[in-house]
């Protein structure tokens, strides 16, 4: 049998059981309950990873490798190192069942064969869920706990400053101190933007044209632009500055009453953003808790809340002015990787060219020497495959990235004949150890005996080989046959839909896009 342990460790700590201790208590119970029926044992780990969700490079691995038919059996040390969603441990033991894969949890000894057994691993699966929430929420409460105190909770810190440790009433702490050197550099960026009127793109293309770069040498983005005029922690804590958060509907803290915002204290915001599996969300302003930060500000008030006032004129109607291409957010550069974005040109009146274009556009043609290229080349190109798809779904199988099989039957058979061939061998060299037991020949006969079961056993392992691979491979077709049937349902009647239904379908069942200058490359 081909066994399988899979080992997480949420932290780097030394008061949970390690990914190696895991493993090796597994194999402990392994060796115990299967002595002799072992044929493989493959350990599969993630270390400083939540079981909240799984986005898992190990746990993808196992599971990759229970579809191929590579594993008969997979131990756990704990149930919860598997998963600590219920959801999540259902669909993984849905597939384990489809392949017919042994489960076994060591710490808690459920025989998933019965009936009782299968309810007490849902049960445990759940009170993993309930503890991982209840440890989620305990920590939440306690950061919102110390942002409401002003303190810095966690992440980098804010441009302009540096994290100090300190201490209060035995208490240590981590706050935010002001960097000499970062505060210049953002007092910079707000004069800068301010004395010449720039919208984020006017600022970001200035630039990029005078050689202006972070300080990782990097050139400016809007979204790093945007990052630092809207930092709120440099700002001087006013009255002013509180009526402006209260009027975006945030929640402002009871203990930092208005009276208290005298200018002294800089403006902590907690809970702009959240992270739901592994994915960093912008949270609406009624969810932003505002109070009195414990660090000093850099920053006028005046200054602030004029660039946020100059930031809300510059915003534009998102509503599109032009219909959307085919592989817009989907086409990669060949060259750089890039995501190739929209550019248009006007011809003459009511004429409009789109092309798609690479970051030569912002940063010039020493970032990406890529040419343009019309949009509609290659959207037709994109829509004739697809039509050949939906005629043939066969089709598909061209681009699924999957190698065809090639004749594993007649290898099997093959190495099956030289496994017998053997085996006829062994048997004939063993009847003449019969005839001559005591003689000198007999310890040559016996050496050549062992010398053929060496070669037998590496002609069945061999086999073995050969046999997984075939049941990969047979895995494989059904998945690429299920996704040319998906594919072809979503692709009937393309001509149908409006342009930005069409470009959603084309996010749906494309996994890779490139445009190389000369080849398009796709990928279902």
């Amino acid at each position: 049998m081909h066994f399988a342990t899979y080992g997480r460790k949420s932290v780097y700590s030394d008061k949970s059981d390690s990914v190696d201790n895991q493993a090796r208590m597994c194999r402990e119970y392994v060796d115990l309950r299967f002595s002799g029926k072992v044929d493989s044992f493959e350990c599969y780990s993630d270390e400083g990873l939540t079981g909240a969700n799984t986005n898992r490079p190990g746990l993808k691995r196992l599971l990759e490798d229970v579809t191929s038919g590579h594993i008969d059996a997979l131990i756990v040390y704990q149930l919860d190192r598997l998963s600590r969603d219920v959801k999540d441990f259902a669909n993984i033991y849905s597939s384990l069942e489809e392949n017919c894969v042994m489960f076994i949890s060591v710490k808690e000894n459920i025989d998933t064969t019965t009936p009782i057994g299968k309810a007490m691993m849902y049960i445990t699966a759940t009170f993993a869920q309930m503890e991982r929430e209840t440890i989620a929420a305990r920590v939440t409460d306690n950061l919102s706990g110390l942002a409401r105190r002003g303190f810095w909770t966690s992440g980098n810190p804010p441009y302009g400053y540096v994290r100090d440790r300190i201490e209060i009433n035995g208490k240590k702490h981590v706050t935010i101190v002001k960097d000499p050197e970062g505060e210049a550099y953002v007092k910079w960026i707000f004069d800068t933007f301010l004395e010449n009127g720039y919208s984020l793109q006017g600022m970001e293309t200035a630039f990029k044209r005078q050689g202006i770069r972070t300080v990782t040498g990097a050139f400016f983005s809007t979204t790093q632009l945007h990052q630092i005029l809207k930092s709120p922690y440099c700002v001087e804590a006013t009255p002013e500055v509180y009526d402006f958060y209260e009027s975006l509907g945030c929640q402002m803290d009871p203990a930092s009453p208005r009276e208290k915002w005298d200018g002294s204290h800089g403006v902590m915001v907690y809970g702009r953003s959240s992270e739901k599996s592994g994915r960093h969300t912008k949270q609406p302003p009624e969810k932003w808790i505002v109070c009195l930060g414990y660090h000093k500000p850099f920053l006028s008030a005046d200054k602030w809340l004029a660039v946020q006032h100059q930031l809300k004129q510059n915003t534009f109607s998102k509503t599109m002015k032009y219909d959307i291409p085919l592989l817009k957010g989907v086409l990669r550069c060949g060259n750089c990787g890039c995501l190739m974005s929209v550019s248009r040109k006007k011809k003459k009146v009511g004429v409009t060219s789109h092309y798609y274009c690479v970051k030569r556009m912002r940063q010039g043609i020493d970032a990406c020497d890529m040419s343009f290229i019309k949009c509609d080349i290659l959207d037709n190109k994109v829509l004739d495959l697809f039509r050949a798809i939906e005629s043939d779904p066969d089709t598909i199988l061209q681009y699924t990235g999957i190698n065809q099989s090639q004749d594993s039957t007649s290898e099997l058979k093959t190495l099956e004949s030289h496994a017998n061939r053997i085996r006829a061998k062994i048997d004939r060299l063993t009847e003449t150890l019969a005839d001559s037991a005591g003689s000198t020949a007999s310890q040559y006969i016996i050496a050549q005996i062992e010398k053929e079961d060496l070669s037998l056993e590496a002609v069945r392992r061999e086999i073995e080989f050969t046999k997984t691979n075939m049941r990969r491979e047979k895995n494989l077709e059904k998945t690429a046959e299920d996704r040319a049937a998906e594919v072809a349902r979503l692709i009937r009647g393309l001509s149908g839909f409006s342009d930005k239904e069409r470009n959603e379908i084309v996010h749906e069942v494309l996994s890779e896009c490139k445009w190389d200058g000369d080849t398009l490359f796709l990928r279902f």
